[in-house]
């Protein structure tokens, strides 16, 4: 059977805190739902957690079977929320690990707020990668949690039926993260070709914002990331500063 590797880019930052142990047990809920899966055996499983202070690697292209649950000791929220970088670093990351492969690649990006911390990608640049990557038969989910994940889904370049938007109920979020691991172990394992939510599960899991496709159009010069400055009259000279280091997911 043909491998796939699946990635998990968890948002590690401070809002997280509120949902800390509920994020825990949504985890290994998404753990559990492709441990699962006919395909299991020829499922590899890497693991970032990110925020402003770091980008870090939990497990890399590890059998899914082997892979440790979350605890409260390794998560630990804090910091800012680069979104737009730590997607962007990953999923280049990974076009690297899988390269001369011919493994499935799922990849699923979760948070509960908005960008405010990248500095040296754009929307665009996510974008026009998450899209090229899509056409290549490479599947991305975004797991939005308390939030309107569609508009942010939109941006990021993401399907309407590959984002779920999830609520802050205990029961409900854990359904989303487990509806995720799930939708990946059937693609692994050949029967469905996508990682896409029914209505379903989405109805399961809370998300009353799926009604309508959003628009919203990219600027390809957006700004992102830097901190409001004060005026001074002068116009200071920002130097852009990697706010998060690359990654290499090939060890």
């Amino acid at each position: 059977m043909q491998k796939t590797l699946v990635t998990f880019l968890l948002d590690r930052t401070g809002s997280m805190e509120r949902i800390k142990n509920d994020t825990i047990g949504g985890f290994n809920a998404y753990l559990e739902g492709l441990t699962e899966g006919a395909a299991a055996d020829d499922t590899e499983f890497t693991f970032v957690q990110f925020d402003s202070v770091s980008i870090d690697k939990v497990c890399v292209s590890k059998p899914v079977k082997e892979v440790d649950k979350l605890t409260d000791a390794t998560y630990s929220p804090r910091a800012w929320t680069p979104l737009i970088d730590a997607s962007y670093k990953t999923i280049k990351a990974v076009e690297t690990a899988v390269a001369g492969s011919d493994k499935k690649v799922v990849i699923t990006i979760q948070t509960d707020g908005e960008e405010n911390a990248s500095t040296e990608h754009s929307w665009q640049d996510l974008n026009d990668l998450i899209k090229e990557k899509t056409k290549l038969g490479w599947q991305f989910n975004f797991l939005g949690v308390g939030i309107d994940a569609y508009n942010q889904g939109a941006k990021m370049g993401i399907a309407t039926a590959n984002t779920m938007s999830a609520t802050l109920d205990p029961q409900q979020m854990r359904a989303a993260y487990r509806f995720s691991g799930g939708n990946a172990a059937v693609f692994a394992s050949g029967l469905a070709g996508s990682t896409s939510y029914s209505k379903a599960q989405k109805l399961s899991a809370g998300d009353a914002h799926d009604d309508a496709d959003p628009v919203f159009p990219v600027p390809p010069t957006a700004t992102v990331g830097m901190p409001p400055r004060k005026k001074t009259g002068t116009t200071p000279k920002v130097k852009s500063r990697p706010i998060v280091d690359d990654l290499d997911l090939t060890k």
